[in-house]
């Protein structure tokens, strides 16, 4: 009987954000990676930064050009195959996540109707990636169940949200509703991730992150213990107003996917999403701005000058 309850009042809600989508303009260019939501003044802006440009704010990004060009002294052409190597690394673990992501998606909408359609990603996944990547896809679906064993239904996948209030937008992986305890509604975010291990592990390099989560050491585990509740804070700042605005954020879970078909899950501490909940979301937003201008500026100079290297022209 709850389920049932459940699953038609997720329905609603996705139509209620349906209507503040279009309150705000608000869409989501996939080829570009684009969100247009409209300002407190009315004007569609681009200028909202999405929630992995906000995390940028908590902590010291890697300085890639000046770590490449130290590591290389100085040799412009041993930096460029040493970037190269970096980014396909990258590109190769990013491939691979963006297909166990697309699958599962498509499988739990299955469960639930398909009542929309996923969009696929470009990715380029070799036999040890698919292998590897089909035993991620079943431990994630059996989380799915396990979800579904405490009482919880989808209420949706990447919902497409943003705030002019808050001025920022992101898309959760994926939301549920359940009752709690008490029997109120409330929501749930949680994300599958698919990082090597050692991304989520502390080495004697890492560093603290920036208030005020200095007390938290930079790996990729805290940016996603960061990351779920700024979606929560979205969600709940587009469904003030409607019916559903008395709905309780429950909490967030990152589940941890392993090649071997093991499963982690990491349920983000009260304490923790308490300050992503309250604090001010964008303290440092214009000096990340700044830094991707400026890194963007050193590798169009970098690209500049290894042309002028290799073929003894400047133009």
């Amino acid at each position: 009987m709850k389920n049932k309850e459940l699953m038609k009042i997720a329905k609603e809600i996705r139509g209620v954000i349906t209507e503040k989508q279009k309150e705000l303009d608000l869409t989501f260019v996939e080829e570009t990676h684009t969100y247009y939501i409209k300002d407190k003044k009315g004007v569609v802006t681009t200028n909202f930064p999405s929630v992995s440009t906000v995390i940028g704010q908590f902590y010291t990004p890697f300085p890639d050009q000046e770590k490449s060009y130290d590591m290389s002294e100085g040799d412009l052409v041993e930096q460029d195959e040493l970037l190269t190597r970096w980014r396909a690394t990258a590109d190769y673990a990013n491939s691979q996540g963006s297909r166990v992501h697309y699958l599962m998606e498509h499988n739990i909408l299955e469960m639930y109707g398909s009542y929309k359609e996923v969009r696929m990603p470009i990715f380029d996944c070799n036999q040890q990636q698919t292998e590897d990547g089909d035993r991620m896809i079943a431990s994630g679906m059996n989380f799915v169940q396990m979800m579904h064993d405490r009482g919880a239904v989808l209420l949706d996948t990447e919902m497409v949200l943003g705030s002019n209030e808050l001025c920022y937008t992101g898309q959760p992986d994926k939301v549920w509703l359940m009752y709690d305890k008490n029997g109120d509604l409330g929501i749930v975010i949680t994300d599958w991730k698919s990082n090597k291990p050692k991304n989520f592990e502390v080495h004697h390099y890492t560093a603290n992150m920036l208030h005020p989560f200095n007390e938290y050491k930079d790996t990729s585990l805290t940016h996603y213990m960061i990351q779920l509740p700024l979606y929560a804070r979205l969600l709940l700042d587009m469904l003030q107003g409607t019916k559903y605005s008395h709905v309780k954020f429950l909490g967030c879970v990152i589940v941890h996917l392993e090649v071997d078909g093991n499963m982690t899950e990491y349920r983000i501490p009260k304490k923790f999403t308490d300050v992503v909940m309250t604090m001010d979301p964008l303290p440092r937003i214009e000096h990340v701005k700044e830094f991707k201008k400026l890194q963007e500026y050193k590798e169009l100079e970098r690209l500049r000058k290894l042309d002028i290297l290799i073929n003894g022209y400047n133009d």
